[in-house]
């Protein structure tokens, strides 16, 4: 029985529920139903177009409420209706009436009841126009937005520095304030707060002041002064700004100023020329036991050329207005400070004596000048001896004369011409002997074009030596040992001696005979020239009719126990000789006493008549000899040929040296 009550009850409540359903579907039938509001309107019960009605006003009010848009102190003020949004009443009329008709009848009975209880209000999605807000952002933007500016630097040529400091800059959040403004629209919140990006420029102040202070410290009006010991220069302002090179800023590395290395140089060169001081070395002469200074010695001077580079560019760019730029003191290879004591001359190590007999007394003059100016000369250990260098100008304010030299013509011959200071190339052989027989290292040396026989040393044709400075002709020889070397010279009326005093290097000497080939005869035909530079009538053989031929010496430098030091190979290639005499013709009467005088000269030199008999044997200090046995004697000792009177002359030079 109470089972059939309870089935009996719940087909009551269904019948009540269904005639409650029934009852609110007959109030609402073609009406809102009951509850519901748009846009905060109440509207249940309305129809379509009361609904419409009451809405309307209500949707006109919200599109044309302010919206207001704040940046900061600034503000933009506009609307939904501005930013194209459309609520349309109708169209929110049937969304309203549609609620609640399409749900199952329970599900929709239990809605309604929660719409008769609570009420509803219906979600409104209006219309919006994106390129509206997309106009506003980008107007507010253009208004807002302040590129960031970087620092600026500028060298003008005119000297002229132009500066200006960096500034950040200003960027609005487009992004965010297209979202912020869509979100007020559908809230209808009456204001939107946007944010910004700060923007940083790229070249900040800072990489950039550094530069500037510098530059004005550099190009400061007042004049810079160089010094270097009594040397001084003065900069202005137009000189430092052809120094200066302005570096713009490169990624993180900061403006800088640099000075231009080349342009920086002739300052350095200009003052290391004034400053310059040659050392002068101590010149000695040797009587065999004390050495007695002929020349004191001074220090030299010299710029420091890299330091002064350095100093001058640090300087400069520090803005630094007086520079010293550092000198240094050279000291000499030679002092005389101790008199000589600590050079251990000590003994003789090799000497020559080469004969003038017989020279121009031009000649002679310039032999005795220039062995004056070789004597007392000393080569330092590990030193370079150069025969001009020492010797000097070879000019007639320095003291020489006018003589003759051996000069090759366009042909490629050799033909004696007048020549300042003509002698000298003697006083080079004879120097060059003793340092050739010393064993002492060659650096430079030039042979005559002719082979002079009064040149032959210890029965060796080849060991001569020209110079001139001018051809670039010199004579050098190297000192390789730890001891110093003093060069002696003396001369007499008719020779030449040179004498090298030290210590004996610690090594042997020996030379291979010489090697002589492809001998040519030379021509005897008398060559008889008339010379303006000499006087008139003044008459001077300057060549003698010999053999050419080459010549190769080897030298070999051995130390004391016989192990090789070092080969020194001279070659030597002479032309042969003329007969050649000069007819001096300045200041002659006329050309024809000149052609008289040429003639009568080339007359004497010709030949002897055939009867005339030479003589067949000469008195030597080896005794008697023939001409034959002459020539063939020097021929094995390595002469260079010559005619008989050049032959006998020699033969009894070399005969008496070696009595």
């Amino acid at each position: 029985m109470p089972s059939k009550a309870i089935g009996l009850s719940l087909a009551v409540l269904v019948v009540l529920a269904c005639s409650i359903v029934l009852s609110f579907e007959i109030a609402s039938w073609n009406r809102i139903k009951p509850g519901i509001s748009v846009l905060d309107v109440p509207v249940g019960g309305l129809t379509l177009d009361e609904a419409q009605a009451r809405i309307t006003p209500r949707a006109l009010a919200i599109l044309d409420q302010p919206l207001q848009i704040k940046l900061d102190q600034a503000s933009w003020t506009t609307s939904p209706r501005l930013l194209g949004v459309r609520l349309d009443p109708a169209l929110l009329s049937q969304s309203a009436y549609a609620v609640g008709r399409d749900a199952p009848v329970i599900r929709e009975l239990g809605a309604q009841l929660d719409v008769l209880r609570f009420g509803y209000d219906l979600p409104v999605f209006s219309q919006t126009d994106g390129s509206q807000v997309d106009a506003l952002v980008r107007q507010v933007a253009r208004e807002v937005d302040k590129p960031a500016r970087d620092a600026r630097l500028v060298l003008h040529d005119d000297g002229a520095v132009e500066f200006s400091t960096s500034e950040a800059g200003l960027q609005l959040d487009q992004a965010s304030a297209r979202s912020s403004i869509a979100q007020a629209l559908e809230t209808g919140a009456p204001t939107v707060a946007l944010t910004t990006h700060p923007l940083a420029p790229r070249v900040p102040t800072d990489r950039v002041a550094a530069a500037r202070d510098q530059l004005d410290r550099i190009l400061d009006p007042r004049p810079i002064q160089l010094t270097a010991a009594e040397y001084s220069r003065t900069l202005q302002r137009a000189d430092v700004l052809g120094l200066i090179s302005l570096n713009q800023p490169n990624g993180t590395t900061p403006a800088s100023v640099t000075l231009n290395a080349d342009a920086l140089q002739p300052f350095v060169d200009d003052a290391a020329r004034a400053v310059s001081r040659s050392t002068v070395n101590a010149r000695f002469s040797w009587d065999g036991a004390h050495l007695t200074a002929t020349r004191q010695s001074r220090d030299g001077r010299a710029l420091d050329a890299q330091a002064a580079h350095d100093v001058l560019n640090a300087q400069l760019l520090e803005g630094a207005r007086a520079i010293d730029m550092p000198v240094s003191v050279v000291a000499p290879a030679v002092s005389s400070a101790d008199g000589g004591a600590s050079l251990g001359i000590r003994e003789l190590v090799e000497q020559s004596t080469t004969a003038f007999t017989g020279s121009v007394p031009e000649k002679a003059h310039n032999i005795r000048l220039a062995a004056q100016r070789l004597s007392g000369v000393v080569v330092p250990p590990g030193g370079t001896f150069s025969f001009n260098d020492e010797v000097g100008p070879t000019t007639l304010e320095a003291g020489f004369q006018w003589g003759f030299g051996l000069t090759t013509g366009a042909n490629g011959g050799a033909h004696t011409v007048p020549s300042v200071a003509g002698g000298i190339c003697q006083v080079a052989t004879t120097l060059f002997q003793p340092v050739f027989w010393a064993g002492y290292q060659l650096e430079e040396r030039f042979w005559h074009l002719y082979w002079i026989p009064a040149y032959t040393s210890r029965d060796v044709v080849g060991l001569d030596a020209t110079v001139d400075a001018d051809a670039g002709l010199d004579f050098k020889w190297i000192n390789p040992t730890s001891d110093y070397v003093l060069i002696q010279a003396s001369t007499d009326a008719d020779h030449v001696t040179f004498s090298l005093y030290g210590r004996k290097p610690a090594w042997k000497v020996q030379v291979e005979p010489p090697a002589i080939s492809e001998r040519v005869a030379p021509d005897p035909t008398p060559d008889v020239q008339q010379e303006p530079l000499l006087p008139w009538g003044r008459v001077v053989p300057v060549e003698t009719a010999r053999d050419g031929f080459q010549v190769v010496i080897t030298r070999h430098v051995l130390g004391l126990d016989g192990t090789k030091q070092r080969d020194l190979v001279l070659k030597s290639v002479y032309q042969p000789g003329h007969n050649v005499t000069l007819v001096g013709s300045a200041s002659a009467p006329d050309q024809a006493s000149v052609a008289a005088a040429v003639d009568r000269v080339r007359a004497a030199m010709q030949p002897a008549p055939a009867a005339a008999p030479a003589p067949t044997t000469y008195d030597t200090a080896n005794g008697p000899r023939t001409l034959a046995q002459i020539r063939d004697e020097l021929r094995r000792a390595g002469w260079g040929g010559g005619s008989e009177q050049d032959a006998v002359a020699t033969y009894r030079h070399r005969a008496d040296a070696s009595h």
